[in-house]
């Protein structure tokens, strides 16, 4: 097995325990239709970019820190105006999230994205799948997501909503810059290359 297979399936261990969780934690749907979802595209995006090369760090880490930034924000307008409580309870007519339970998410969360920035620099395969999830949920889950919370609450100010509008800026451009963007050296025909001359000086 290639180390581009191997890393595959090690991201995918993760991202089927990380749906599993998300399944468990979930108030009713909120998760089942939000973070499942977005797990899932975030690998295959992954599978078809930043698993077999890498991204350039001069490109994509400060768009990365900038979101990462902006969420901490974003996190503040949600705490201070009780996303916690209307968002399972509004939009997906479960039971409200504690306050406890909704802190620890969001913190263990940002742990994790503060190592996905750590894996664009040092250009790890695996954890850059936490990187893609949140360019995925993060930013562009709650630039879409807060239009849809604020359509079925029917309340235009629904938590969180007002700084959900910068992912609209800096979603798309961080989105691009993960597709696209490859660490010199790291081109995706390198590891292709490399076996096809072993296999030639084998004969």
């Amino acid at each position: 097995m290639t180390e581009t297979r191997r890393n595959a399936v090690a991201a995918g261990v993760v991202a089927l325990a990380l749906i599993c969780l998300f399944a468990w934690l979930s108030p009713g749907l909120a998760l089942w239709l939000t973070f499942i979802p977005a797990m899932v595209l975030a690998y295959l995006a992954h599978l078809a970019t930043t698993n077999r090369r890498a991204p350039d760090p001069a490109k994509v880490l400060p768009i990365y820190l900038l979101a990462f930034a902006w969420q901490f924000v974003h996190f503040a307008e949600e705490f201070t105006a009780g996303f916690n409580r209307r968002w399972p309870t509004e939009v997906f007519g479960a039971d409200p999230m504690s306050l406890t339970m909704f802190v620890w998410i969001n913190m263990i969360s940002y742990a994790a994205f503060a190592v996905g920035g750590i894996a664009i620099y040092r250009g790890w395969r695996v954890p850059l799948l936490i990187t893609w999830f949140f360019a995925v949920m993060g930013a562009m889950g709650n630039a879409v997501g807060h239009l849809v919370y604020d359509a079925v609450s029917g309340d235009l100010g629904f938590p969180g909503f007002y700084t959900s509008l910068g992912y609209w800026v800096i979603g798309p451009i961080l989105i691009r810059r993960l597709w696209t963007s490859v660490r010199p050296g790291d081109e995706p025909s390198r590891e292709k290359s490399t076996a096809q001359l072993a296999r030639a000086g084998s004969v």
